[in-house]
């Protein structure tokens, strides 16, 4: 976001920081890219996603402020998809082959653990920083062991599938 930013007076802080505050940006924004990319295929799942699509969903979902080259996307999908994260299916409509990407099993238990740890990161930094966290707690609940995120619905669900942390009593609790 800093690289888009123009400086106005050479006296600001961006102006003399400049190289400084995009390491901060750049470095906060690794992890969460990987995050955000699962969270676009996960939204589409159903029918899959491809490269291109991701990019401009991040840009529109996030008001442009991640915004992922296609250089750096395409490894970060290869690499889930190595890692057994993804999967790929080549798929030609209207005469364009694309490569859409889903979740796998494993993607999506991994997913839910990164949604859940940074969910739980923010909500526990948010009064440090002072901004508000309104977390959906009617829906999910946060393993407290680990921070895997869990669908309070799914009736199955009595350990959490990332530690195996008992949970029955807790979503008792959450249900009341």
């Amino acid at each position: 976001m800093i690289k888009n930013v123009k400086e106005f007076r050479k006296s600001t802080l961006l102006a003399q920081e400049r190289a400084y505050l995009e390491n901060f940006e750049s470095e906060l924004l690794r992890g969460i890219s990987t995050l955000a990319i699962l969270s676009i295929i996960n939204e589409n799942q159903e029918e899959g996603t491809y490269g291109y699509q991701i990019l401009k969903d991040l840009e529109e979902k996030t008001e442009h402020v991640l915004i992922i080259d296609d250089g750096t996307l395409y490894p970060i999908l290869k690499k889930l998809e190595k890692e057994g994260i993804l999967k790929s299916e080549k798929k030609v409509i209207e005469h364009r082959r694309r490569k859409y990407y889903k979740l796998t099993e494993k993607g999506n238990k991994i997913y839910n653990h990164m949604e859940g740890f940074l969910t739980k990161l923010i909500d526990k930094i948010a009064p440090l920083i002072e901004i508000e966290v309104e977390l959906k707690k009617d829906r999910y609940l946060y393993c407290p062991n680990c921070a895997n995120k869990i669908d309070i619905l799914d009736e199955d669900v009595k350990f959490c599938e990332a530690c195996g942390y008992p949970i029955a009593t807790l979503k008792k609790e959450v249900m009341k």
